[in-house]
């Protein structure tokens, strides 16, 4: 083992769930005892070789099929640039059918996740051509981004699901809103918007005010909502909502991969730090 595997590993599994599909399906199982469904996430970014998106594709089959099998109330969720977005848009297509026409043979919802602005078009894209043909799909949306309004009200208008977030790439302040208060606020409207509009969505924080400001929309308007927290973060308040009555997830990352999606939780917004410290008390 390298030096990151002996001393950082131990530590990244706060909010990583090992290297394997077998640690992934352990912390389900744990999640799932508690009351807690799980979203689980093959690590995996920006793959341009197509035999390599190929074996992510065959990943996610058996990690659906995985889940399946052991009873996990749970679903994938998948990044389309690991399925070759960037090099290959025919070929990313087809690997996303493969798993979400897998997901409706199981009876299990699929999700994909946003990514940093250069894919958020193609992605957008991709998820409304999949969704006419599958629609237990949602996607993620980034509340930062400055055209996550729009973005919202199309993916509404085509009857897709959404995963509200706030954001954690590096991206340049034309694009996102810079400051804590701004994506709180656009948070809050499209949460807003949600609840006017949307149903069977998802709200991806750990904002305490955000969550409050949730349960005060939800006592207006009975719709199906979730709330979906990062394993390894606030697993109290985890507990908590799900002893309140409310359907929680837990977003559970695995592969060899960790290690840079680590640095990249832990790094490319200031927030996230405050979080994992507070997670490790």
């Amino acid at each position: 083992m390298g030096l990151k595997e002996t001393f950082v590993l131990p530590l990244a599994k706060r909010w990583i769930s090992g290297v394997t599909v077998d640690s992934a399906m352990a912390d389900a199982k744990k999640a799932n005892s508690k009351g807690i469904g799980v979203l689980v996430n093959f690590l995996g970014e920006e793959i341009k070789d197509p035999t390599e998106a190929d074996a992510h594709t065959t990943e996610y089959l058996r990690l659906q099929q995985t889940m399946a099998d052991g009873g996990i109330n749970g679903f994938a969720s998948v990044k389309l640039t690991q399925l070759g977005l960037g090099s290959d848009e025919q070929g990313t297509r087809a690997r996303l059918e493969k798993i979400a026409v897998n997901a409706d043979r199981l009876n299990q919802l699929l999700w994909v996740d946003m990514e940093n602005s250069p894919v958020i078009d193609a992605t957008l894209e991709i998820y409304l051509d999949a969704l006419s043909r599958h629609p237990r799909m949602g996607v993620a949306l980034q509340a930062y981004t400055r055209r996550s309004e729009s973005d919202l009200k199309r993916i509404l208008d085509a009857g897709g699901t959404v995963r509200l977030v706030k954001g954690a790439y590096r991206e340049s302040h034309d694009f996102v809103y810079p400051l804590k208060r701004e994506i709180n606020e656009n948070f809050a409207k499209l949460l807003g918007m949600l609840f006017e509009r949307g149903d069977r969505f998802a709200i991806g924080t750990h904002d305490s005010a955000l969550i409050d400001k949730t349960k005060e929309l939800a006592k207006s308007r009975k719709v199906d909502f979730r709330f979906e927290l990062l394993k390894g973060i606030r697993d109290d308040l985890k507990v908590e909502l799900v002893k309140s009555g409310y359907t929680v997830y837990e977003y559970l990352p695995y592969g060899d991969r960790w290690y840079g999606y680590s640095k990249r939780r832990i790094t490319e917004h200031p927030s996230n730090i405050w979080l994992l410290l507070r997670s490790l008390v």
